[in-house]
């Protein structure tokens, strides 16, 4: 599934090709995909893309009025073509622009999912903080985990303390703290979190840059490969040696989520 960095690449790569655009027509294929479906395209029709954002996994078109919320979820992305009829099967959401060209929602499982709001902060209050907030501190951290029984893992990908990370980068998190994904949040040390809050920046910031990691079926809006999966050190690496201590990668099962851990670097922290 995209995470935070799949979803920074895709706002960046839209945001020149789709920014000042009018957007003059909406045709649904999928209704299941939009909220409303008849609301949906008058509040998008003749409006124009003033600004692309994001938040947590979540792309933001913002309109002149109410901005267009986004969720891609496993396998959702975007093109552009000169056709505004239904010229592939997976595409369920066409957006005619002013200039002709057509901006396409394509999603094989049909997970994703649309909706005009005019509170963006509200709609979306279920979000904990950006990664790159300035309130995102190591106390901020440490003063959530010690009231916290989860694992290390479920904590991460609750969306609800820290947004944006999913399984790929809080396996990669984890990893490079060398923590186990398992340790119960409420007994790190506050160096630990110290360097929990480090790798979190460091891991999203890397992945940003690199546009992004396209594992199985993800690329970006384009259909252009991320690299970051090039610097994956531990998702993926089932039975490949630890590039720290050669210790055979492992994979296991955290959060309902397949997980892989160096046993080695990655020791479980006993809890009270």
């Amino acid at each position: 599934m995209p995470e935070l960095p799949e979803v920074e690449t895709v706002v960046r790569t839209l945001e020149t090709l789709i920014l000042n655009q009018t957007i003059s027509d909406v045709m649904i294929h999928t209704p299941s995909i939009v909220y409303h479906d008849l609301l949906f395209k008058h509040r998008v029709t003749n409006q124009v893309i003033q600004r692309l954002s994001r938040r947590g996994k979540y792309i933001l078109i913002i309109l002149d009025e109410g901005t267009l919320v986004v969720h891609i979820r496993m396998e959702g992305r975007f093109f552009i073509n000169h056709s505004f009829e239904q010229t592939h099967k997976h595409v369920h959401v066409s957006f005619l622009l002013q200039d002709g060209r057509v901006l396409h929602y394509q999603d094989t499982r049909k997970f994703g999912r649309m909706m005009v709001v005019e509170d963006v902060s509200k709609a979306l209050s279920h979000l904990g903080l950006e990664y790159d907030d300035p309130h995102f501190t190591p106390l901020y951290l440490s003063e959530i985990m010690r009231k916290s029984h989860r694992n290390l893992k479920a904590f991460l990908l609750s969306q609800g303390v820290i947004t944006g990370l999913g399984n790929i980068y809080v396996d990669e998190v984890c990893f490079r703290s060398k923590l186990h994904p398992l340790t119960k949040v409420n007994t790190l040390s506050f160096q630990d979190i110290v360097t929990l809050h480090a790798m979190i920046i460091l891991v999203l910031n890397q992945a940003i840059e690199l546009g992004g990691s396209s594992i199985r079926t993800y690329t970006n809006a384009m259909g252009i490969d991320g690299l970051f999966q090039l610097q994956l050190q531990v998702h993926m690496r089932q039975g490949q040696p630890c590039v720290n201590c050669s210790t055979p990668i492992i994979k296991t099962v955290v959060a309902n989520r397949g997980t892989y851990v160096c046993t080695q670097c990655q020791k479980q922290l006993e809890s009270d």
